[in-house]
Formats: C-alpha cells, sequence, structure tokens
C-alpha cells in the first residue's frame, strides 16, 4: 500500500493517509530518545509511576523474549497521558504502532515533526467512508504481519462513569478477525485527572484469540469479509472484550483512588496537551 500517502480535507490541508513511516518491530533511535523523554519527564518532572500487573501475560516467543504481531486493546481513555503510560510500561521492541485520531496527532508543528518521524501511526480522520476503512485494515495488517504491536484504545461515545469502560468499536474486532490476530487488553487506572505524583496502574490481561472472543471452533474459517456473519463475530467479540475487562477497570480505578485530605497539585496536567 502508499504509506503516508497526502490527502487533502475541506480546508485543502494535507493529511496522511494510511500508516505513517515504514513498519518494523524494531524501535529506531528517534523512537527511544522519545520514550526517554517520556519517562524523564513523566517520572521525574512529573512524578507520576505505575503499578504494572500481568507483565507475564504479554506474548513471548520459543526464547521467552517479547514477541510481536498482537493488539493491544487500551481502555478505558481518559486523557491524553494513557499512550504514554502504555507505551513507557510495554517492552521497547517489538514497537507499538498507534491507531489514533487524525486530527489530534497532527493538530499543531510539532506534533506532526514528531510523528513523522517517529512514524508507527495509522491516523483516523472523519468522513472516510468504506475507502478509509479498507486502508485502515490494511495498514493494521501490514503492522501486524511485520512483528509490531498495534496498539489501538477501542471506545467510542460519550463517556461513562469512572470506573466503567465505554463501548467499544467494532473497529477493534474487524483488525482482530482481518488478520486472525490475538487481542491483549490492557486496562488503566488513574489516568482520568492528571497532578503531580499522580499514581496509575496498568494491568495486562491474558492474550485471546477472535475466534475465541467470536465463539468459533479453532480450525472454522473466519467470516467472510463484509459479510452478515463476520458483522455478527464482531459484536461478539467487542461485547466480550468488555465483558472481560469490566472488574479489572473498576479495580484499577478504586486502587488509584487517593484518601481524603491529598493535596493534588499541578491538576492543570490534566488537560495540558488535549
Amino acid at each position: 500500500m502508499n504509506r503516508d500517502r497526502p490527502v487533502r480535507d475541506r480546508a485543502g490541508r494535507n493529511r496522511p493517509s494510511g500508516l505513517v513511516g515504514a513498519p518494523s518491530p524494531r524501535a529506531s533511535w528517534f523512537y527511544r530518545v522519545l520514550l526517554l523523554g517520556v519517562r524523564v519527564v513523566g517520572r521525574g518532572l512529573f512524578g507520576f509511576r505505575t503499578e504494572v500487573l500481568g507483565a507475564d501475560q504479554l506474548p513471548r516467543d520459543a526464547s521467552g523474549r517479547p514477541a510481536g504481531g498482537w493488539i493491544a486493546a487500551g481502555l478505558p481513555h481518559r486523557t491524553w497521558v494513557d499512550p504514554f503510560v502504555v507505551a513507557d510500561n510495554l517492552p521497547v521492541e517489538p514497537r507499538l504502532v498507534f491507531f489514533g485520531d487524525g486530527p489530534a496527532i497532527f493538530r499543531s508543528a510539532w506534533r506532526r515533526f514528531v510523528f513523522r518521524r517517529i512514524g508507527g501511526v495509522i491516523p483516523i480522520w472523519p468522513g472516510g467512508g468504506r475507502a478509509a476503512v479498507d486502508a485502515h485494515l490494511a495498514a493494521a495488517s501490514q503492522v501486524l504481519a511485520t512483528g509490531a504491536v498495534l496498539c489501538l484504545f477501542p471506545e467510542t461515545g460519550p463517556a461513562t462513569p469512572l470506573g466503567t469502560a465505554r463501548p467499544l468499536g467494532l473497529g477493534l474486532a474487524y483488525f482482530a478477525l482481518r488478520t486472525d490476530r490475538q487481542i491483549v487488553p490492557i486496562v488503566l487506572g488513574g489516568t482520568h485527572e492528571l497532578y503531580r505524583r499522580r499514581r496509575f496502574r496498568l494491568q495486562i490481561l491474558p492474550a485471546v484469540s477472535a475466534r475465541e472472543l467470536a465463539d468459533l471452533p479453532p480450525d472454522a474459517p473466519l467470516p467472510a469479509p463484509w459479510s452478515a456473519a463476520e458483522r455478527e463475530a464482531a459484536h461478539r467479540i467487542v461485547a466480550a472484550v468488555h465483558a472481560r475487562t469490566a472488574r479489572p477497570v473498576s479495580e484499577a480505578h478504586e486502587a488509584t483512588e487517593l484518601p481524603a485530605g491529598f493535596t493534588k497539585r499541578w491538576r492543570w496536567l490534566t488537560t495540558a496537551w488535549h
């Protein structure tokens, strides 16, 4: 596919379409430097700390090293810090490729500079239609085939009460079905409100296949693309992921709530990069 192909929106601005940068499980020096900067600022300046649970659930190869080629589904997605918490606490390699909101990713000149240099993003633009969906699916397949990790935050719709996740979009299910790759749910807690010395929780749940989530036999053929059977399977997948993560989401929120009397300094961090 044609990576990072510019497409003009109604205002005449160029919008990268498909995967920005070449897909690779390797972490470039720029990616490593960016993660180091995230760590220095997040941990050193802001005092953020993350409790990581379930690190042993990450897929590994026969030698025990972290393996790629799977889908990281992060939830609930509350603020700008979520992808940084995930990237900072997962192995540097195989590297993450993020599927995210195009207008947010390319909102400013410095963001455009960083993401074009670092690569590894698949921007979503409003109003793309079936052609855009096909491009996203092709880009995701390419990423997973190289052994990288596709990371997305699959919730849709308006905000729900703290301790719960919003409904999940079908995109997560279609990525898993079309590529026949495993989904690893990654639950976040404490990211809804940011301040200095904030404590987060990141819990990695066991990897699960699209077939298992859709209640399909292991040796059964996957539903035909865009068929009614595929759409029904996609609905079963997102419902199953939502159900499996409901309790961990609630527990992560409760575990990161602070006792009364704690002084929350630098609360402006919550909306600093929105």
